[in-house]
């Protein structure tokens, strides 16, 4: 006979296997892969899904797995669970025994806990299968730190489709809050990002004589400050949107050369598409104008990555109601927008979604070689992926 299934079932659930996803997440901490190359964490994945008799495809977007799993009570209700896979180009410096075996590889954005509390929600829902009715389709997803992100693969290829979710649900890992706790943003809560690659050419010579050179740093010091009037002066002062650049370079050279060429490398970012487009034309004007004012020319490349995020405002309310239940209201955090990027909000243009974040504790801020979550996170974001699971499909 089933039984209804509540709080308190789900944390001793999670509590018995607490040690086993624990030691999933140290084995996928210690081998990272980089985006489009995760085959043997996708291995790892598959074997795990193999072992619980769990159901699932392969070869998504590369690597990506997709599956569903289906409770024996009545229900036609579906929701989609979703996680990344993909590791960063960074060298790990937490000296943990667990620390990365990949050398200039790391999981430092926490897609191994993301992967590994679903994995972990996948296991609690199967030995609970007969309690729940509802299909739960989850999402393995390869390349969320490269464009175009593996999210818009996967789409192309019909994740969304056969069978249709009525909402997607993800979670983030974030620093500075603590473990235990979790928040929302509901409606716009992260912003587009563009990748900006620019090639400014001159006339190279020697420094001491300038005047019989044309210089591209003169003209890149130029063009990186006239861009920003983009976000001083033209856009909207309701509108969030910067432009930073991350590197500037020339080839070869010396103190006493003015070299051919420097190229750029930066990223734009807003809080509101109509904005960005206009500011993807306005990129390419101000930089041309600079350049031909100063004797130069320029290659310019704009690539259009993510989207905004949107979590559904619908599915925001459910749940800051379904994650009180769980973790309690006073552990419930304010999540302001925020101007990084998720390619998650590819999902979010197509169906309902819901992104949340989950904390992680006082360490470092991610995409740095010091991160190092609480490991304490894990049954916590397992269990609240679960139970999440368990209330968008109308149980309990």
């Amino acid at each position: 006979m089933s039984k209804v299934l509540n709080v308190s079932i789900i944390k001793s659930l999670i509590a018995t296997h607490e040690r086993e996803f624990i030691q999933i997440r140290r084995d996928l901490h210690q081998y990272p892969e980089l985006s489009f190359d995760e085959k043997n964490t996708s291995l790892k994945i598959q074997s795990l899904l193999s072992q619980w008799n769990i159901d699932f495809t392969a070869g998504w977007a590369g690597y990506g797995i997709v599956g569903t799993l289906v409770g024996e009570k009545t229900s036609s209700e579906i929701i989609a669970l979703r996680a990344d896979m993909d590791a960063l180009p960074i060298q790990e410096t937490t000296n943990e025994v667990f620390s990365s075996q990949n050398k200039g590889i790391m999981h430092a954005c926490g897609h191994d806990i993301h992967t590994t509390c679903l994995l972990a929600a996948l296991k609690v829902l199967k030995i609970c299968q007969s309690d729940w009715g509802g299909t739960v389709k989850f999402i393995f997803q390869p390349a969320e730190e490269k464009l175009p992100g593996g999210a818009s693969i996967m789409i192309k290829e019909g994740v969304l489709l056969e069978p249709r979710p009525s909402v997607i649900i993800g979670q983030h890992v974030q620093p500075k809050m603590p473990v235990g706790s979790a928040g929302i943003c509901s409606g716009l809560s992260m912003a587009s990002c563009d990748e900006l690659y620019i090639t400014i050419k001159g006339k190279g010579g020697h420094a001491a004589l300038p005047h019989l050179a044309v210089d591209p740093i003169q003209i890149a010091a130029q063009v990186v400050l006239g861009l920003q009037t983009l976000i001083t002066r033209e856009k909207p002062p309701i509108v969030n949107a910067l432009l930073s650049f991350g590197k500037i370079n020339t080839t070869g050279g010396a103190t006493n050369i003015i070299p051919d060429e420097v190229r750029l490398e930066g990223t734009f970012r807003a809080m509101d598409e109509e904005f960005r487009n206009y500011a993807h034309q306005r990129i390419h004007a101000i930089v041309n104008e600079i350049c031909e004012a100063y004797q130069g020319t320029a290659e310019i490349t704009l690539d259009k990555g993510y989207p905004c995020l949107i979590n559904d405002t619908s599915a925001s309310i459910k749940w800051n109601e379904y994650a009180s239940e769980y973790i309690g209201i006073q552990n419930i955090a304010k999540v302001p927008p925020r101007m990084t990027s998720e390619d998650f909000s590819f999902y979010s243009q197509h169906i309902p979604a819901c992104f949340y974040r989950l904390g992680v504790g006082e360490t470092t801020q991610v995409h740095t070689s010091s991160f190092n979550p609480d490991e304490g996170a894990i049954a916590e974001g397992a269990g609240l992926l679960t139970w999440l699971a368990l209330r968008f499909l109308g149980n309990t």
